[in-house]
């Protein structure tokens, strides 16, 4: 006898037998127990998941020399017919190849005649989808209102291309993907059956490769034996396979974290030399980095199809990488798959996403980042204060902000509070812009003729001038320096004091240190120098800054810091109003 495939050899023969579509099966079964059966029905679902088998389980059922029956008896004449495909009542069509308008009249013409041996004439049209319009249009009438014994089933791997005139008049029943370990489990019952040695790790290769197809799983069991009689391992599966080594993912994810970009091309070098499907192992990559990522974000094991090692390997690694990064490798790779089909050269498109993944910068969140500036000093250097200007800072006699008290100043340290009216501000009323008040001239001729600092008040009642032309310059320092006060003299050294929430601001004015020298000066009328010192300083009255001027700022700190660039491009970050 003629060598018989798995795959037909272990075809179900009964409902029990028919894998993980319990949903079909105890609806099909009470259906015949209860006599409530349609006379059409519509299978749909991936390939090899068992729609052709349920369509001649119920023929068997129906036609059976015992039924209607639940459970037909595969002994009598009529259900070994329908098993070999050879029943007079029961008619097998590939709508692939009779397609057209005159097979479906060829039906009609048929369908008259009475069953010869059961009780029912079944038609199972298998890819019912590659009928034409016209043959689909031919078949409504008959498909609605058929005779009592003839019974419809249709199959199909793509039900959204049959008409919905056709689905409406059919039952529908969805075959689901069967689970891996469904097909490991089905895999080690043949195998034992079949006096076959194959590996755990194997199984779950070929479960893996079989993508939910029963059908496929076995062809490749059947390969495999094929390939290297009783005794099948792992080593042997990848090798007839053409799979990709596990290892080679997690060589790859090692080499990224480390940025070693001399690997990464060793990485790829060894992906073309040992022949590998370029697609496959994109595919593979991003199943890695999948597994990666609910590991890292769950902390859960159950989602992944690995063995126990590799789960435990997928724990480690997935503490290197934070979820945002694992994110934007995914989406590399996506690019990267639509890129490589339409490539001329594949293997720079290859090489270009492994350096792109390397090169990445570390994703760090708004609030960390923030949170992180304002916990720098105030100067590149190790003091918790800063002096604007090319002279070496001058250390302030205040406690660091790190002990979380306030800066000391000097004997004079009040602060009046701030007001929009500005000409309420000058001790002569004449609220004049840029002028001194004659207290104040003698404040600074004194300074001239040798004094050696300007009386802090007068720089308190100035302060909302300094600002705004700080603010005409460039609105971002103006209005982070907004948000300070000044403290004290220094001899000619202003101190600026700012809460200890600010440490973004300091810098942010630091760097345009220029502009702040230069309005002290045209304000004031004097070259003065300033340091920002951060402690518990707050305003009788916050002046809170408006949309416009929130755009602003953000629009400027996009422009001068390029990580909080790509952190607003990439979050789409707005002002709240």
């Amino acid at each position: 006898m003629a060598y018989l495939v798995l795959a037909r050899k272990w075809r179900p023969d009964s409902w029990e037998k028919l894998i993980a579509q319990d949903h079909v099966t105890s609806t099909l079964k009470n259906a015949i127990q209860y006599q409530r059966l349609a006379h059409a029905y519509l299978f749909t679902g991936p390939r090899g998941v068992g729609k052709t088998s349920a369509a001649r389980i119920l023929a068997k059922t129906l036609n059976c020399e015992n039924g209607p029956v639940v459970t037909p008896c595969n002994t009598c004449s009529n259900c070994l017919e329908i098993a070999e495909g050879r029943s007079v009542d029961v008619f097998e069509i590939d709508g692939a190849s009779n397609r057209g308008i005159d097979e479906v009249r060829n039906l009609r013409e048929n369908i008259r005649y009475t069953p010869a041996k059961g009780n029912y004439r079944i038609y199972i049209i298998d890819e019912v989808h590659m009928l034409t319009t016209e043959a689909f249009n031919a078949l409504l009438k008959t498909l609605e209102e058929p005779p009592q014994h003839v019974l419809f089933i249709f199959a199909t791997t793509e039900p959204h291309k049959v008409p919905a005139t056709i689905v409406s008049r059919c039952q529908r029943f969805d075959f689901r993907r069967v689970s891996t370990q469904h097909i490991i489990s089905h895999l080690k019952t043949i195998c034992q059956d079949e006096k076959i040695k194959i590996e755990e790790n194997a199984l779950l290769l070929i479960a893996r490769k079989a993508e939910g197809s029963i059908r496929d799983s076995l062809s490749i069991l059947d390969q495999m034996i094929s390939f290297t009689g009783d005794q099948i391992q792992v080593e042997d599966v990848i090798k007839a396979l053409g799979l990709i080594d596990e290892e080679l993912f997690f060589k790859v994810t090692e080499v990224i974290a480390e940025r070693n970009l001399s690997q990464c091309f060793h990485l790829v070098d060894k992906v073309f030399k040992s022949g590998y499907d370029l697609q496959e192992f994109l595919h593979g990559l991003g199943e890695h980095l999948r597994n990666i990522l609910i590991v890292r974000s769950t902390g859960e094991l159950d989602f992944i199809e690995k063995t126990a090692d590799f789960k435990k390997r997928y724990r480690e690694v997935s503490q290197i990488f934070q979820e945002e990064d694992i994110l934007r490798m995914i989406r590399i790779i996506t690019e990267t798959s639509a890129v490589l089909k339409y490539s001329e050269n594949s293997r720079i498109a290859l090489e270009m996403a492994i350096v792109k993944m390397a090169k990445l910068d570390k994703t760090v969140t708004l609030e960390d980042l923030m949170a992180k500036l304002s916990q720098l000093p105030m100067n590149p250097g190790d003091s918790a204060s800063s002096v604007a200007d090319d002279t070496p800072p001058t250390v302030p006699s205040s406690s660091g902000p790190e002990s979380g008290e306030k800066t000391s100043v000097g004997t004079d340290t009040s602060v009046p509070k701030k007001t929009s009216n500005r000409e309420t501000d000058r001790p002569d009323g004449s609220g004049s812009t840029g002028k001194m008040s004659s207290v104040q001239d003698k404040d600074i001729k004194s300074h001239e003729s040798g004094c050696s600092t300007i009386d802090i008040k007068t720089i308190q009642l100035h302060w909302e001038d300094i600002v705004d032309r700080v603010k005409r310059k460039k609105i971002t320092v103006g209005s982070f320096l907004q948000e300070g006060i000044p403290v004290r003299m220094d001899g000619d050294v202003l101190e600026i004091g700012f809460g200890l929430s600010n440490g973004f601001h300091i810098d942010a004015i630091l760097r345009g240190k220029s502009l702040v020298i230069q309005a002290l000066k045209e304000v004031l009328e004097m070259n003065l120098k300033f340091r920002c010192v951060k402690g518990d300083y707050k305003s009788e009255e916050t002046v809170q800054p408006t949309t416009t001027d929130k755009k602003a700022q953000l629009e400027a700190l996009k422009k001068d810091n390029e990580v909080v660039r790509k952190l607003m491009d990439e979050f789409d970050v707005e002002i709240a109003d």
